[in-house]
């Protein structure tokens, strides 16, 4: 059981009989000495958290945004005016669908067409099936391939997220157009609907 509170002016100058049990019973430096061993702790854990919601509210996003997207190219809704690119596909379909906050300028985008008469969506594996083929992590070495009417398609969104967690930082940040990011991504696999009329067909698809 901790002694009684004595007054800071008895903690400075005790008198010289009872300066041992004064001593135990000053603490008035006990507050700021446990924050300096609590607070970077604390500090520490609202960041972690703060990251960590910051990742699922965008992981959510992207995924909405993808769905959005994919389904726009699937019933032929996109024109040369408004997808005729992939940065315009970005900035007038894929990036109004994000939710507020989310730069365009974040966002990497990958679409492609799945020949079904070859290895259909299995090109998109690695050949020791470890995982998915990485896709470059820059707009002007990605595909954009919005096809033709019943066509197999396969569009894959990614969303870089700003870190600003020192674990998360050292753990799963990658250096992105100067700053550490963490990346989230969605990805949907998808058969054009046979519309007729209205649809852009990229080249070289």
């Amino acid at each position: 059981m901790l002694p009684p509170m004595v007054s800071a002016r008895a903690c400075r100058r005790p008198a010289l009989g009872r300066a041992l049990p004064t001593f135990g019973a000053c603490r008035s430096g006990v507050t700021a000495i446990e924050f300096a061993i609590a607070g970077p702790i604390l500090i520490i854990a609202m960041l972690e958290i703060l990251q960590g919601g910051l990742f699922l509210y965008s992981s959510a996003a992207v995924e909405r945004a993808t769905v959005a997207a994919a389904r726009a190219i699937q019933v032929g809704s996109l024109d040369a005016n408004k997808a005729g690119t992939a940065a315009s596909f970005r900035e007038k379909v894929l990036c109004p669908a994000l939710m507020p906050g989310m730069p365009c300028g974040n966002v990497v985008t990958n679409l492609q067409r799945a020949d079904m008469d070859g290895s259909g969506y299995g090109a998109f594996v690695k050949p020791d099936l470890s995982g998915l083929v990485a896709v470059s992590m820059n707009n002007s070495q990605t595909s954009y391939c919005p096809a033709a009417a019943g066509a197999y398609q396969y569009l894959q969104v990614f969303y870089a997220i700003p870190l600003f967690s020192p674990i998360w930082r050292s753990t799963v940040g990658q250096s992105w157009n100067g700053q550490t990011v963490a990346f989230v991504r969605a990805a949907a696999a998808f058969r054009n609907e046979p519309y007729t009329g209205g649809s852009f067909v990229g080249t070289g698809c």
